[in-house]
C-alpha cells in the first residue's frame, strides 16, 4: 500500500511536470509530454516506493532498540538543529536562483536535522537531567541505548544471587560489560528487606555479591535505568530489555531462559555450564568414593564424586560409611544432572 501511494503521488507529480515542460516548448506538445512524465514517474515511483519502505522498515527497527530517553532527546535535538538550520540557510532562496537555493536550503535543513538527532541521542540522559527530566537523576547514566558494546550481559536477579558468578567474574569468564536494570536492584532490595530470615539472607549475599563484582579487575558493572513501561513482571521486563537492548541474557532460572530464547534472546545459564564442566567418567573407569546410603533398589549403595556426580554402586548396600573403589560401569542423563552406575572394583 506504501509503494502504490507513493507511485501515485510521484506519477501525478510527474505528469504535471511534463506536461508543464511541454507547454514551454515550441508546438502543441502538452498530451505527450502529459504522457511521458506519467510513464517515467510509474516506474520511478515504484523504485522510489520500494527504497523508501526498505528505508522506513530500518528506521522502525532501529527505534524499537532505542531507549525512550534516546527518542525523545532525539525528537528535540532534530526539531531544534532543523528550525535553526532553517532559519540560517533561508537567505539562500532569496540570493541564489530558485533552481539552485531551495535544494541547498532543503540539504542544509537535512543536515541540521540528523546532525541534532544524533548529538542529542548519544547525550541524552544528561540532556535530560539537565533539563530536570530524569526519573532518577543521581544513578550513574547508562550510553546503552542504540549502541551497544558487543558482548554485554544484562544480569537476572537469580544470578545476582547465585555465589558462582563473582567466582566466574574472578577467574576472568565474565569480560566486558555487565548491565543491572534498577528494577533488578528493586527487586534484590526487596528481597533483603523482607521478613522470612533465609530470603532476607539471599538478597543481602546478592548485593554484596554485586558490590564485589563491581570491584573485580576486567569487569565493568553498569547500572542502567532503562525502564520497560509495557510489563510488570520483573521476568518479562529482562526479556524485552534483552531484545531491546540485543545483548545476551545470564541467567539461572530455566524457564525465564526457555521463554527468553523463544522470543530470540541468547541466554547464559549458569546451571549449564557448571554441569558441562563436569568431568567425563568412562565405562572401565577406576574411581574412590565414599558410600553415604543405601540406593532405591536392593543391595545399591548411593555415594557422590566431588562435583556432585550421584554414582549408583552394585552390591555396596552394606558397606554405607565407607570409602571404597568402584569402576564405572555406564552413565545416564536425568533431569537433575548426570548419574554414574558402578561396580566395586575388588569384584571384578
Amino acid at each position: 500500500m506504501f509503494v502504490e501511494t507513493t507511485r501515485l503521488i510521484i506519477v501525478f507529480l510527474a505528469t504535471a511536470g511534463g506536461f508543464t515542460l511541454a507547454q514551454q516548448s515550441p508546438g502543441d506538445h502538452a498530451i505527450l509530454g502529459a504522457t511521458l512524465g506519467a510513464a517515467l514517474g510509474y516506474v520511478a515511483g515504484g523504485i522510489l516506493g520500494r527504497l523508501l519502505g526498505q528505508a522506513m522498515g530500518m528506521a522502525e527497527r532501529r527505534i524499537e532498540q532505542a531507549s525512550p530517553a534516546r527518542l525523545l532527546a532525539g525528537t528535540f535535538g532534530a526539531v531544534g538543529a532543523g528550525g535553526l538550520a532553517l532559519l540560517v540557510g533561508f537567505p539562500l532562496i532569496v540570493l541564489l536562483p530558485p533552481m539552485i537555493g531551495w535544494p541547498a536550503l532543503m540539504l542544509l535543513v537535512w543536515i541540521g536535522v540528523y546532525g541534532g538527532a544524533a548529538l542529542a541521542g548519544h547525550n541524552a540522559e544528561g540532556l535530560l537531567a539537565i533539563a530536570g527530566l530524569s526519573t532518577r537523576p543521581l544513578v550513574r547514566a547508562s550510553p546503552y541505548g542504540a549502541t551497544v558494546e558487543e558482548g554485554a550481559t544484562l544480569l537476572d536477579t537469580s544470578a545476582v544471587i547465585d555465589g558462582r558468578l563473582l567466582a566466574l567474574a574472578r577467574a576472568g569468564f565474565l569480560k566486558g560489560a555487565v548491565l543491572v536494570p534498577h528494577f533488578v536492584l528493586d527487586e534484590l532490595q526487596a528481597i533483603a528487606d523482607a521478613q522470612d530470615p533465609v530470603r532476607r539472607r539471599r538478597g543481602r549475599r546478592g548485593l554484596d555479591l554485586l558490590d564485589a563484582i563491581q570491584r573485580t579487575s576486567g569487569v565493568e558493572v553498569h547500572i542502567i535505568d532503562d525502564e520497560v513501561l509495557e510489563h510488570e513482571q520483573v521476568d518479562a521486563k529482562l526479556v524485552a530489555l534483552a531484545r531491546r537492548l540485543q545483548v545476551q541474557l545470564l541467567t539461572v532460572d530455566s524457564p525465564l531462559q526457555r521463554v527468553a530464547e523463544l522470543q530470540g534472546v541468547h541466554c547464559l545459564n549458569i546451571d549449564s555450564l557448571s554441569e558441562g564442566l563436569r568431568k567425563v567418567h568412562v565405562p572401565g573407569e577406576t574411581l574412590r568414593l565414599p558410600i553415604t546410603r543405601q540406593g532405591k533398589e536392593p543391595g545399591q549403595g548411593v555415594g557422590f564424586l566431588d562435583d556432585g556426580t550421584m554414582v549408583v554402586v552394585v552390591d555396596a548396600a552394606p558397606l554405607v560409611g565407607q570409602e571404597i573403589d568402584v569402576r564405572v560401569t555406564g552413565n545416564v542423563q536425568t533431569s537433575i544432572g548426570r548419574m554414574l552406575f558402578a561396580s566395586m572394583a575388588a569384584e571384578d
